[in-house]
């Protein structure tokens, strides 16, 4: 553990860094660290930041070499947390797999690497399962507007149908704009994907509880932080 070990086998001329956040709840980072593990005919590099108080995380981390563990920022903020793991990554592909998440295809990211060796792309989408749902989700029904209107990336500050993070596999560079909440991951989706087109993968790759009550997000009003980060961004620009 710890000092940036990578396992796994060549996949052309990319190696990918999945950064995996971590706060608490080792019950669900658990099954996350061993999907991204199970991963295959990648060169991977896991780095696990962790932002928890207690040691379980570390604890589980610890039983596995190939994996890199790193405390977190412990400002209060996940989204520092996100970029400080994305800030040590060494591969040339990277992705954030949030620790409710889960990698449903062992060959997701070797896939995905295998699209971005195209200039021309600017991230691979992997399509996801929603799973455990304890509050609404449109997710289902924003796949299905976006394919019909050939993934427009307008729609997405309305209807995400990209989905969590750990859908979306990019080039190592752009950062998070830690100012952000509610808007945070659709607002890097769209400014990632302006450097190019959007592969869109068969096949579920990523299996997500969706919206749930440990989830961070859970205590917000969406629609309140949604507005807030309309005005953040108009007010001064993307970072």
């Amino acid at each position: 553990m710890t000092e940036g070990a990578q396992g796994g086998g060549p996949i052309g001329a990319a190696s990918i860094t999945c950064v995996i956040p971590a706060f608490e709840n080792p019950a669900l980072f658990g099954p996350c660290l061993a999907s991204v593990i199970a991963q295959r005919g990648v060169a991977l590099e896991i780095i696990v930041t962790d932002d928890s108080a207690s040691g379980a995380v570390r604890e589980i981390a610890a039983a596995h070499p190939q994996v890199r563990y790193v405390a977190g920022p412990r400002s209060g903020n996940p989204v520092e947390n996100w970029n400080h793991g994305l800030a040590l990554a060494g591969g040339e592909v990277c992705v954030l797999v949030h620790h409710d998440d889960t990698l449903a295809d062992p060959d997701y990211l070797a896939r995905a690497a295998a699209a971005l060796t195209d200039p021309g792309v600017a991230a691979a989408i992997g399509p996801v399962a929603v799973t455990g749902v304890r509050r609404p989700s449109r997710h289902r029904h924003a796949v299905r507007l976006a394919r019909g209107l050939g993934y427009p990336l307008w729609l997405l500050p309305a209807m995400n149908w990209i989905g969590p993070t750990a859908s979306f596999v990019f080039r190592r560079g752009p950062l998070f704009d830690a100012r952000l909440k509610q808007l945070v991951d659709v607002e890097f989706y769209r400014r990632v994907a302006k450097g190019g087109r959007l592969a869109i993968l068969e096949g579920v790759c990523v299996a997500s509880l969706g919206h749930h009550d440990a989830q961070i997000s859970a205590t917000i009003d969406p629609r309140a932080e949604a507005l807030r980060d309309v005005a953040t961004l108009a007010k001064g620009g993307a970072r």
